[in-house]
């Protein structure tokens, strides 16, 4: 982080409340010397924690305002503007690619899918995490998303979830409940 800067109460909030979920993903997806890049990472709070010990961070991120925010607290963390559905990174360039709580925002998640399995290398591996609307909470976070952010998106099951990357060309695909959401792993042949 940069001297003097405080993370906000929101990216803290967040983080908090996703610990378990983030120490998980980190025993799970990053090894040492990996690189990785986060569809959706807003301001790159999660990033830095699951991605600890990653060579590279890269946060691909559509809103310039959190990009800012993001910038000024985590120097280890590039940050580069623009959607899943069209990333500006050659083929295999990544170790690890995730989508953790941004998959219902992607306009079109079969086109976004196949980009995070262009770019990641051989054996490389694809983690997708979001929200399963058939719980309490996951049922509460949709209805806040729909009616007071005004957000357009749709909850894939879990069963959807991962028939979609199946669909994409993954290999080794699971699906795992883990805390409100679903957990779908898979790796780039």
């Amino acid at each position: 982080m940069t001297s003097g800067y405080r993370p906000s109460l929101r990216d803290r909030i967040r983080v908090r409340a996703r610990r378990k979920l983030l120490a998980h993903l980190r025993l799970t997806i990053v090894p040492a010397g990996t690189r990785l890049l986060d569809l959706g990472g807003g301001t790159g709070a999660a990033t830095v924690v699951f991605g600890a010990g990653a060579r590279e961070l890269v946060v691909l991120e559509p809103d310039e305002r959190k990009i800012a925010r993001g910038t000024a607290a985590h120097t280890s963390v590039t940050f580069l503007r623009g959607v899943a559905e069209s990333i500006p990174y050659g083929d295999g360039r990544f170790e690890r690619v995730v989508s953790l709580m941004s998959f219902h925002h992607f306009s079109q998640p079969e086109r976004a899918l196949g980009e995070a399995r262009r770019l990641l290398a051989p054996g490389g591996r694809f983690v997708l995490y979001d929200f399963d609307a058939t719980t309490r909470r996951g049922r509460w976070v949709e209805r806040f998303e729909r009616r007071i952010a005004r957000h357009s998106f749709d909850f894939a099951s879990p069963e959807q979830l991962e028939r979609m990357v199946t669909a994409a060309g993954f290999v080794k695909v699971h699906r795992e409940s883990f805390g409100t959401g679903t957990c779908v792993i898979a790796e780039a042949s």
